[in-house]
Formats: C-alpha cells, sequence, structure tokens
C-alpha cells in the first residue's frame, strides 16, 4: 500500500510545475506573445475602419440615389401606365412603406390604383380542413363568374396547396380583367370577393378606403413579407403567392411580384421565381421598399404592356436586371391588343 505522503509530494510538485509554468509565462514568454498579440489585434481595427469607411460611403451613395430618385420620378413615371387600372394584392407581412411607396409611383405612372386585396395567414393555412374550406368557397364563387361568362383556366395544382391554387384563379378571375374579355360588374366582383371575406381568407380596401374595390383591374402588384419565412412554412407559401401572381397576370395584362430587399433573399417568394423552383415565369422587383425600386414596379408593368413582353427580374440583388428604363411615354391603350402570353422559358434579360 503506498504511503499518503508520497501522494501529498505528487500533489505539491504538480502544483508547484504550474506555478513555475506561470511565472516563465508571464514574464519570459510574455513580451513575444504580447506584441503578436497587439499586431493582430492593431490590423483588425484597420480593417475595421475600413469597412466602416466603406460602409459610410456606399451609405451616403444610396441616400442620395433614393432622392434623386424621389426628385426624378414624377419625369420618369409620366404616362408610364396611363389608361391603365392596377389592384395591389398584399401577402401576410407586406410591409406599409413598401406598400406606400408602390402605390404612390403607381399613381404618378398615371394608372389608377382600384384597392388592395390583402391575404389573411389562413388563406396560407396548409391543414385539411382550410384546404376543404378554400376549395368549397372557390367552388361557390366560381358559380357567380359562370353565370357572368366567365371561364376558368382548367389547370392542373399542387396537393400540399390545392386549396390556395383554385381560390386564386376564382380571386384573379373577380379582380382582374383584360381587352376582349369578360368584364365583370361591380357587385358581381364584390359577390366573390365577400364569400372569401366571410371565410377570412381576404381582407379588401378600396382606394378610398371602402369596403369593396372600384372595380376589376388590368394589372397587379403582389408585395410580398418583408422577411423571409422560416424554412418550413415557407415551400407552401412560396408556391401559393408565386401561383396566385401567375393567375392574376394571365387574367389581365401583366403582374409583378415585389417586396422589401430585406424579405427577397434566399427562400422568398422572389427567390423561388428568379430562380425557376416553381417552374413560374414572373417579373420580380426585389428592392420595392425604396423609391428606386418603387419606380421600377412602374416600369416593370410598363414593360409587360409591349407585344411579347418576357417576365424579367428586377432590382439589387446579384443576377437581376437593374432597370427596365423604358422610354418615358404613355403606355398603350386599353383596347389595343393585349401582350402575348409570357414565353415559358422564363429567361432573364442580361
Amino acid at each position: 500500500m503506498i504511503d499518503f505522503r508520497y501522494h501529498l509530494v505528487s500533489i505539491v510538485a504538480v502544483f508547484l510545475a504550474l506555478a513555475i509554468g506561470l511565472v516563465v509565462g508571464s514574464t519570459a514568454l510574455k513580451p513575444g506573445v504580447e506584441t503578436v498579440l497587439n499586431a493582430a489585434s492593431k490590423r483588425e481595427q484597420q480593417a475595421n475602419s475600413r469597412l466602416n469607411k466603406q460602409n459610410s460611403l456606399l451609405s451616403q451613395q444610396l441616400a442620395a440615389d433614393n432622392l434623386f430618385a424621389q426628385a426624378a420620378s414624377p419625369t420618369v413615371l409620366r404616362g408610364l401606365l396611363d389608361g391603365q387600372s392596377v389592384v395591389l394584392v398584399l401577402a401576410p407581412g407586406a410591409d406599409s412603406p413598401t406598400v406606400n411607396g408602390v402605390t404612390a409611383a403607381l399613381a404618378e405612372a398615371g394608372a389608377t390604383v382600384t384597392g388592395q386585396v390583402v391575404l389573411t395567414p389562413q388563406f396560407f393555412d396548409t391543414s385539411s380542413v382550410t384546404e376543404q374550406a378554400l376549395s368549397t368557397t372557390a367552388s361557390s364563387a366560381a358559380a357567380v363568374l359562370s353565370t357572368a361568362g366567365v371561364r376558368l383556366p382548367s389547370s392542373s395544382t399542387d396537393p400540399q396547396v390545392s386549396g390556395q391554387q383554385v381560390a386564386a384563379q376564382v380571386i384573379a378571375a373577380a379582380i382582374m380583367t383584360r381587352p376582349n374579355g369578360v368584364t365583370l360588374g361591380r357587385a358581381q366582383s364584390q359577390a366573390v370577393l365577400a364569400s372569401f371575406a366571410q371565410s377570412h381568407f381576404v381582407q379588401v380596401t378600396g382606394a378610398g378606403g371602402g369596403a369593396a374595390l372600384a372595380g376589376q383591374a388590368t394589372m397587379a402588384v403582389v408585395v410580398q413579407p418583408s422577411a423571409v419565412l422560416p424554412a418550413k412554412a415557407a415551400g407552401p407559401f412560396n408556391l401559393a403567392l408565386v401561383s396566385l401572381t401567375q393567375d392574376l397576370q394571365e387574367a389581365g395584362r401583366g403582374a409583378v411580384l415585389a417586396g422589401a430587399f430585406s424579405g427577397s433573399g434566399r427562400g422568398s417568394p422572389i427567390d423561388v421565381a428568379n430562380g425557376g423552383g416553381a417552374g413560374i415565369p414572373l417579373s420580380t422587383v426585389d428592392n420595392a421598399d425604396s423609391p428606386v425600386g418603387q419606380i421600377l414596379v412602374a416600369q416593370a408593368l410598363r414593360e409587360l404592356l409591349n407585344p411579347h413582353a418576357t417576365p424579367t427580374s428586377y432590382g439589387a440583388r446579384p443576377g437581376v436586371v437593374p432597370s427596365p428604363a423604358p422610354s418615358p411615354l404613355p403606355s398603350p391603350s386599353v383596347s389595343s391588343t393585349p401582350a402575348g402570353k409570357p414565353a415559358p422559358s422564363g429567361k432573364k434579360k442580361t
């Protein structure tokens, strides 16, 4: 059996070695280590200082660009959308600054804004109960459209958002119109929207703050949430919103999916549309929370009025077109030949 004194000596030796190491480290090694750490810290401080200055310059440049856009918007937008009517369709989480800015830009471009159709969170619920409720409501509302002579497209639906896609076709037919198409009376359009509103799927606000739209619109702007949803919820939500935008596009003369820059990153509806993940070519604007982006929304709509228009991605993120930059000429007459159906390839302009 080992005597306790040996244990005690071993313990004392360990602590003595530790103490000697601390002394050596704090004296002989300290100057060299401190010099290296001080040099590294100084380099980091210099790098941070350069980045802060660069960030400040970029912020000043962005502010100047936005001020210029605000000052130039009456000239740039004048007459672009004369004779067109535009409805705003808002997803849950669409921010007021973006919506208000886009509305103002549309008015400056000469468009008549018919009002807002606000989609509630319940519209995007994918439970079996909600899917069935949406399909039932859509079927009932479609009867009103059928009586008026409106025929809905018989397009295929995705199982996880079949209710949303069927409802989107009916809503689009009720709030959109195009030349030489069937135009609904205000009462008929209101009856369709009222059925969805009673089921708590939408809320409708007229241009003057009333409870009804001013009439059917020829074009639409869909505003996505200002923040990207969690991955688990984003999939079906994005598919439903992109499908709705496509239905609005086909029911009228054009539709643009727009949103704030903060909500247009990876996994957003705009990202899915731009990347071709949904297989649906759409015109998008990813910086509609800025004066520049709000001008782009109006210009993008104007581009869709051209014959054989191709949906294009606009904005500030990598891989998009900075601006359609159309000539500030009056838009084609509402009675002119409607723009052709978007090409299935959905390729972006370069």
